[in-house]
């Protein structure tokens, strides 16, 4: 099993990131493309492990997929009718496979679909129940048999409104989808504004959709009669982004990260100005350096635009080393605190009180052998270690390519000392 080993500590780290597209934004694009006719062809493409995952899941599906990736480009072709059983081999590490949905019944409504119930990282309760209400306010019934969603309209889908009971990204990207095919109007309200269901929103109109916002989570959809190509340039990671700019902050260096626009991280830039980091920011790129001195602080994880859950764990690692009390309370998921256990074994003082975690910083850490348990946990591992006195081991880092394109190279590029064993 592949491993990393960290030497720390690594201090006053310099230089650039480029950042890639957005995973979270890349595999609803690629749910997204059962609706055309033809071809898809998306850019800026991150090709990290659950983005493969993807890619076989639609060729299970029947669509024809090509990989460019000197280019960053994926091509998907529909040549024909959609299977519609979505395996639980290619389900059950990335939950995204859920996506499937919403389009599928959007092309075949009065077919039988089978989707398999998903995994990905184990963060808490995340289940489809929104997903399946808001399909049956369309006129959609459903049933579940030995782990598998069977999904159907016997009369076809027709416009209506639906509220989600709470704001959930993958439940307003899957309903959206599954509601740009449909007879009629529906609206939609308490969606999920994150940039990237704003960015499935763009390329869907692009395409054709009629989808407009009518209220800051509401929005029409006027549904349209077919979709046949579609063209689109994925978004920056913001996850991804955030994460180096945290590779600056716990080594009190500075770094700059390109290809990301600072809004979609206002919330975070805020708390990292609020340590007390300098933060520069054009139309296109951020950096981060050192203040004159850190100071704690408290952070609520929330919805967009508010401090992203994803981005908590990487956040939880650089408060470690800033002197004081900090205090962060996880507002979606309730176990989100799984690096935790990991960074106290290199000496950080944190404790878990229901869904707050309450760190004192310490001067310094030291190394140790961890193990990772979900894609965001190991970067914070990561951290941990790029800041720890001595040699670290990373055990399950298959959880950090889920999610982070050419990882170990782009620490290394910035010099932090990190090795890939086997």
């Amino acid at each position: 099993m592949k491993r990393f080993l960290i030497n720390g500590p690594n201090k006053g780290v310099k230089g650039e990131v480029n950042v890639s597209g957005a995973k979270n934004s890349c595999l609803p694009l690629m749910a997204a493309s059962i609706l055309f006719k033809k071809k898809v062809i998306l850019r800026n493409v991150p090709f990290v492990k659950d983005v493969l995952t993807m890619k076989d899941l639609l060729i299970s599906l029947g669509s024809k997929v090509e990989l460019i990736k000197e280019k960053k480009i994926i091509k998907i072709t529909n040549n024909k009718k959609h299977k519609l059983i979505v395996p639980y081999n290619l389900v059950s590490t990335m939950r995204a496979g859920v996506l499937t949905m919403g389009p599928l019944l959007a092309r075949y409504p009065k077919s039988k679909i089978r989707v398999a119930l998903g995994g990905g990282c184990a963060l808490g309760i995340r289940d489809t129940s929104w997903h399946l209400s808001g399909f049956k306010s369309l006129g959609a019934d459903n049933t579940l048999k030995r782990g598998y969603v069977n999904i159907y309209s016997k009369n076809g889908l027709k416009g209506n409104v639906f509220k989600f009971p709470k704001v959930t990204v993958t439940g307003s990207s899957n309903l959206i989808m599954a509601s740009v095919l449909i007879k009629g109007e529906h609206i939609i309200k308490n969606i999920s504004i994150e940039p990237e269901v704003k960015d499935l929103i763009k390329f869907l109109n692009n395409s054709g959709a009629q989808i407009k916002f009518i209220g800051k989570r509401s929005i029409k959809i006027q549904g349209v009669k077919e979709f046949i190509n579609g063209d689109h340039t994925i978004i920056g990671d913001r996850i991804e982004a955030f994460s180096y700019l945290c590779v600056a902050a716990i080594t009190n260096g500075r770094i700059k990260v390109k290809k990301i626009d600072p809004k979609y991280l206002n919330a975070e830039l805020r708390i990292l100005k609020k340590i007390g980091y300098k933060i520069e920011t054009n139309a296109n790129s951020i950096m981060v350096s050192p203040g004159k001195k850190t100071k704690p602080t408290s952070i609520k994880t929330g919805p967009w635009p508010q401090f992203a859950t994803d981005n908590m764990p990487i956040i939880l690692a650089v408060l470690t080393k800033v002197s004081g009390k900090s205090v962060i309370e996880e507002k979606i998921f309730s176990n989100r605190f799984m690096a935790v256990p990991e960074l106290k074994r290199m000496g950080a003082k944190i404790s878990i009180k229901k869904n707050k975690a309450f760190i004192i910083g310490q001067k310094k850490l030291n190394a140790a052998d961890c193990i990772s348990s979900d894609l965001r946990t190991t970067f914070s591992i990561i951290l941990g270690a790029i800041s720890a006195e001595g040699s670290s081991t990373i055990s399950r880092i298959y959880h950090g390519l889920r999610g982070y394109e050419n990882l170990q190279i782009k620490l290394k590029k910035l010099g932090i000392k990190i090795k890939l064993k086997k």
